[in-house]
């Protein structure tokens, strides 16, 4: 599945990125091309995160995923998660190439990894956590936090509400997996 991200990417992500980069907008960083993603491991993902754009965190998700650390994989997704819907609530240049890339990884590389994390409710919410504590703690070179304080503060609150609700139906969570054959741990 890398692979086809990493195609994504380089076809979708790249050319909006470039159109997003200079300006004053934001301290924008370009992100690494698709051949420094595949070679990149996951430790060196991570230290560039604050500058990275936030696809890069859902290929870190998925090469975490894929090296059997999954509850690493949760967190990550949802840092990227979260940074992409705050970057595309500032409406960036290419916009419309953004979302579609937005959605093809929250797609692809978020089916596995919220089956994974709904297995285990309270272990999900532990994770959202260290994500949002994550972000509040680093800054993102990627988009402002300054200039966009309105638009974080929003993105933050949807993923605080989806943990609430999370754990407010925990229990319809567990029996809606058990039927469908999905396992709880």
């Amino acid at each position: 599945m890398r692979g086809w991200l990493l195609s994504l990417l380089a076809v979708v992500a790249l050319p909006a990125i470039a159109s997003t980069q200079g300006g004053s907008r934001t301290e924008r960083n370009e992100m690494p091309s698709q051949g420094d993603l595949e070679q990149q491991t996951p430790n060196q993902i991570i230290a560039s995160a604050e500058t990275a754009h936030p696809a890069a965190l859902y290929v870190l998700a998925s090469k975490l995923m894929g090296a059997g650390r999954p509850d690493e994989a949760v967190r990550w997704f949802y840092i990227g998660q979260l940074r992409y819907r705050f970057h595309l609530m500032t409406d960036p240049p290419g916009v419309a190439d953004e979302r579609v890339l937005f959605s093809a990884l929250s797609e692809s590389v978020g089916r596995s990894i919220n089956e994974y994390a709904f297995g285990d409710v309270d272990g999900a919410v532990r994770e959202i956590d260290a994500a949002l504590a994550w972000d509040a703690a680093h800054a993102n070179h990627f988009t402002s936090k300054i200039a966009y304080p309105g638009q974080l503060a929003t993105i933050r609150e949807g993923l605080v509400a989806l943990r609430d609700t999370m754990l407010a139906r925990k229990d319809e969570i567990r029996e809606t997996r058990r039927s469908n054959g999905l396992p709880n741990r």
